[in-house]
């Protein structure tokens, strides 16, 4: 399967024009669209999502400077790149204001505006990129995990225009189970994404992996049925530290829209950080059951401190306990900095308490 590098609108009314970037961005793999004015580009708009969009300036009706501000109002992500064989400095810069990416005048070199395209999806890359985890690590950072697996579905689907999407989790007897989806309950959907998930935990398989259902891997044959809705689909492992904590599945159900190579970017990111705040609610229920388990031992210090007749040793070493094991705790990586703050609390009172004790020694030896 060719793996699209991204999709590309090309608005030109010069058949020759469209006919040499047709030829040249479907070579170096993309997916390329094109229509002859403005008033198409903004009715393909509607249905089509593009990464780049390049576009003649003048154009009856709606031209290249209308076309760009029609997708900065709809698609901020969507960079655009206009061409014209009337290039002014006033034009130039009236596009740059208004969002464009670059301003090329006819005749143009190939090579050079091809690399201006690579350039210019490198940025919708790097915007979705630094969106999708500034957005996933204040949102994932705040929440319990249950309370985060619909969140998470719902941000990835929102992202990467899938229509839906499914994170299965491994269970603690090594079993896969559905931890959250998008799909209705009865979907036949949802059955079909099961049965790929046992499929690809049953081969142990870590790699990412996302194809079109009529071309689907031999190795997954008979899991979709001729007539699903499913379209397209991704399957992205879920790891951390080289360990397999689950899955990530995307579909997509319309045809003319696939995944390509910059959803595996996008989702890499997220899928990262669904694996580390799988690992962070893990971590903070070992911590809520230390920290409980050292509550108690501080409230039977101090009970203890109110019993005249018990061994100050015992109270000693029941005090430099409390202290080890908040030291310990603390030393864990990535602890959070409320736990820090419990756990110095608890350890004050512990150290109090071997202060009280040696003044309480010192007090009876004068005696």
């Amino acid at each position: 399967m060719t793996v699209q590098k991204g999709r590309i609108l090309i608005v030109d009314d010069e058949q020759g024009i469209r006919e040499l970037l047709i030829n040249e961005f479907v070579k170096l793999g993309y997916e390329v669209f094109s229509v002859v004015n403005g008033e198409e580009a903004i009715n393909k708009l509607q249905t089509e999502k593009v990464d780049i969009v390049i576009t003649d300036m003048n154009m009856p009706k709606v031209d290249g400077l209308e076309l760009l501000k029609f997708i900065k109002e709809k698609t901020s992500e969507t960079e655009v790149i206009i061409i014209t064989g009337y290039a002014t400095v006033e034009n130039a810069l009236e596009a740059m204001r208004n969002g464009a990416y670059d301003f090329v005048q006819k005749p143009f070199n190939i090579d050079e505006l091809t690399a201006l395209v690579e350039k210019a999806l490198e940025k919708t890359e790097l915007k979705m990129l630094v969106a999708l985890y500034e957005s996933s690590n204040a949102v994932f950072s705040s929440l319990k995990l249950e309370d985060l697996f619909p969140i998470m579905t719902s941000l990835v689907k929102k992202v990467t225009f899938s229509q839906d999407a499914s994170i299965f989790l491994i269970d603690n007897n090594n079993h896969i189970y559905l931890a959250s989806s998008t799909y209705s309950r009865y979907a036949p959907q949802k059955k079909e994404i099961e049965a790929l998930a046992l499929k690809l935990f049953g081969e142990n398989k870590n790699e990412p992996l996302f194809f079109d259902i009529n071309n689907t891997p031999s190795s997954l044959s008979g899991i979709f049925e001729p007539d699903s809705e499913i379209k397209s689909a991704m399957a992205f492992p879920i790891m951390l530290n080289g360990k397999m904590m689950g899955y990530l599945f995307l579909t997509k159900t319309n045809p003319s829209s696939p995944f390509v190579r910059a959803d595996l970017k996008n989702v890499g990111v997220f899928v990262s950080q669904i694996a580390q705040s799988i690992a962070n609610t893990k971590l903070y229920e070992k911590l809520e059951v230390k920290i409980a388990e050292l509550e108690q031992t501080s409230k039977d210090l101090d009970h203890m401190r109110g019993i005249v007749q018990l061994p100050s040793s015992k109270m000693n070493d029941t005090a430099l306990f409390i202290s080890e094991k908040a030291d310990y705790i603390v030393s864990l990586k990535d602890v959070p900095q409320t736990v820090v703050n419990v756990i110095a609390e608890i350890k004050d009172k512990a150290l109090q308490c071997l202060k009280d004790i040696k003044d309480l020694k010192e007090c009876q030896e004068r005696k």
